[in-house]
């Protein structure tokens, strides 16, 4: 009787032939390693063993045949793929264009870390992070030219930034609007009037690109009174998030300002109700959740850790990390960056928090830190997942580089 083995090795035989013949058309019709009587494989069995090849793999079917080649490029394959791909790796964005990648678990093992760096080359050397979602990077350089790109699949959509003067001050967002499968990148640009550090005197340009449309929109005037304080702002769940205040130059978190990416709609959410005078907040995210860290005062030697729990109605203390009364000059140093947080799946439950050019494992029982790791060179690690959306395709631009 034909086994689950013998059928898990036909398969894999089946696989190995489509690789090495030449196919055309969607009716695949092939011929048995082991027969003369040809196998004819629907196209539903074939799609769903193309989305479980690793990344790889997958890449090489591409150049199989041109009907693979349509087929591993479409939308429908690009997001269901998008939704199997369970393999997370952890992105280091570099100074100088200079990327580093590295699968999540070394991290959490000091003497392994530097062995599973992967360093890979921006599109341009110049430029600095404004964001990642499902495999794209959005980059930008101070000329404001604009580069989406896949690494994974080597591809980048070049895109020209508008010509609107010289700001004082420039703040960034990259997001996911799922709904119609586009992807925009946000710059908010801040223009002084005069000398007056008022926030409300200042002339607020906001500029939107939409990957889908290859087109910017540009609104004026829609965030008075408000200063975007981390540079890059973190995508969650369909928002993009900056702590914010009322006074250019002042630190002090006021709120925290959203946009959503599909509504283009501007929201706030207060902080959470434990602040004191003098108290410091740091924004970032604790897995896929949104997070601030709530520091009493710069001599305090722990920090509580609030998340966003699925668009609640309320923030939710999660835990308190302890560390040297020193480390905290380094946490809040600079507020224009954020922090990350991620929790090891093993049974001890380690937490990794990431701030610029630095790593602290706290003990996942204790919340104690156990030991830190120097990333030279790096802004706080983010979460990403290799994919093969294509910017190019999205953006009506074809093959272009």
């Amino acid at each position: 009787m034909f086994s689950f083995l013998s059928f898990c090795d036909w398969i894999h035989r089946v696989i190995h032939t489509f690789l090495l013949k030449f196919i055309s058309g969607y009716d695949f019709i092939f011929t048995s390693l082991s027969t003369t009587t040809d196998i004819i494989i629907p196209n539903e069995i074939l799609t769903d063993i193309l989305l479980r090849l690793p990344l790889k793999s997958l890449l090489k079917c591409k150049s199989v045949s041109k009907s693979w080649h349509q087929l591993i490029s479409s939308p429908d394959f690009v997001k269901t793929h998008l939704k199997l791909k369970t393999d997370q790796l952890v992105l280091f964005p570099g100074i100088n264009g200079k990327y580093k990648f590295c699968s999540l678990t070394p991290i959490f093992n000091k003497q392994q870390l530097a062995q599973e760096l992967l360093l890979i080359d921006s599109p341009n050397l110049k430029v600095f992070f404004v964001g990642s979602v499902n495999g794209l990077i959005c980059l930008c350089n101070y000329s404001r030219e604009t580069f989406i790109w896949n690494p994974t699949i080597k591809k980048s959509k070049k895109v020209l930034y508008p010509k609107l003067g010289t700001s004082f001050y420039n703040k960034y967002g990259f997001g996911y609007d799922e709904s119609s499968d586009d992807y925009k990148a946000v710059f908010v640009d801040y223009y002084r009037n005069s000398y007056n550090d008022n926030v409300s005197k200042m002339k607020t340009v906001i500029s939107i690109y939409s990957l889908r449309a290859d087109s910017w929109t540009t609104l004026y005037d829609k965030l008075q009174g408000v200063f975007l304080l981390n540079h890059s702002g973190k995508f969650v769940k369909g928002k993009i998030y900056w702590a914010a205040s009322t006074r250019i130059g002042n630190y002090d978190v006021y709120n925290i300002i959203s946009f959503d990416v599909a509504d283009e709609i501007w929201g706030s959410l207060e902080l959470p109700g434990c602040g004191e005078v003098n108290s410091k907040f740091k924004l970032g995210v604790v897995g896929s959740d949104l997070s601030v860290m709530y520091t009493c005062y710069l001599g305090t030697a722990t920090s509580d850790v609030w998340i966003w729990k699925d668009c609640s109605v309320s923030w939710m203390k999660l835990f308190t990390i302890e560390y040297p009364r020193n480390t905290v000059l380094i946490m809040f140093s600079s507020l224009n960056f954020t922090f990350s947080i991620h929790l090891s799946k093993s049974e001890k439950g380690d937490i990794l928090l990431s701030l610029p050019g630095l790593i602290m494992i706290f003990n996942g029982s204790t919340k104690i830190l156990e030991h830190t790791v120097d990333v030279e060179g790096c802004n706080p690690a983010e979460s990403y997942t290799e994919s093969i959306v294509n910017p190019l395709i999205i953006s009506g631009s074809g093959s272009q580089r």
